[in-house]
């Protein structure tokens, strides 16, 4: 019996926002790993619920473990396609992993994308942005805004991070998340913005998977998305709607996680 990789996400329940992101994730490492098998799970209930209904099947964490070793399996690698790890890889992948820790010869579980701060193995913060800016390039006399979700019950400090990081680095980009119990918030990014004296922006989101929080929060017309109150602020926006999982060279940062959780074990 092979082993398996899990490849875990958030979930997404439009087929083509799928397509666009995850999916090419997947695809890219099964073709780096041949000697594995390569399964997906959804952390997502809502989205498991709306899949079903449409007559798709997509388990839970849980769900895929319990169904690999009524198949046999004995090996497993579970990677996250998640950006940060917050409350979604606490408590949907590492309690869930846990719970099946013993009945597997081998359960490892791999890092989200931001997860390493400097050490000998490099900062992943800032392999993320390198990943991101040769697909992104704002204009000259453009601010680039890029908008990730944030964590809704307690501050995220990832995003943080990821300004401090473009700040040292001298790169155009102001980060935001949607989520406003979080930061850096609308406010503050608005306020960076009023510092660099440009009133042109490049808003794109920091979000693996496109769906609602595209195009709606980050580019609907809707007052309380963020390109109306940018253009409400009086500053003039361009949307970049690429997701994460549709820029090649982030998505080579999953290929290394995978390549770093089955080669240390």
């Amino acid at each position: 019996m092979r082993p398996v990789i899990v490849v875990v996400s958030f979930g997404v329940s439009a087929p083509e926002a799928r397509e666009k992101s995850l999916a090419p994730i997947v695809r890219e490492i099964e073709a780096a790993f041949p000697e594995f098998s390569v399964a997906e799970a959804y952390t997502s209930a809502f989205i498991r619920r709306r899949l079903q209904k449409a007559g798709a099947d997509m388990p839970s964490l849980a769900e895929r473990l319990a169904r690999l070793l009524q198949e046999g399996v004995r090996e497993v690698y579970i990677q996250p396609t998640l950006l940060t790890p917050g409350e979604e890889y606490e408590n949907k992948i590492l309690k869930e992993a846990q719970a099946f820790s013993s009945r597997f010869d081998v359960l490892e579980v791999g890092e989200p994308v931001f997860f390493r701060e400097g050490g000998a193995e490099g900062d992943d913060v800032a392999r993320g942005l390198a990943a991101i800016f040769p697909d992104i390039a704002p204009q000259a006399d453009e601010a680039l805004v890029l908008l990730g979700h944030g964590s809704p019950h307690r501050r995220n400090p990832v995003y943080v991070r990821l300004q401090r990081c473009a700040d040292e680095k001298g790169l155009p980009v102001h980060i935001g998340v949607l989520e406003e119990a979080d930061v850096p918030n609308f406010a503050m990014v608005q306020k960076r913005l009023e510092r660099s004296g440009k009133r042109r922006v490049l808003l794109a989101p920091l979000l693996l998977a496109g769906g609602r929080h595209v195009t709606h929060d980050l580019a609907g017309e809707e007052p309380g998305s963020w390109k109306s109150r940018l253009q409400k602020a009086g500053f003039s926006v361009r949307l970049d709607r690429r997701t994460l999982g549709e820029r090649a060279a982030f998505r080579r940062i999953y290929v290394e996680k995978v390549r770093r959780l089955v080669c240390h074990n």
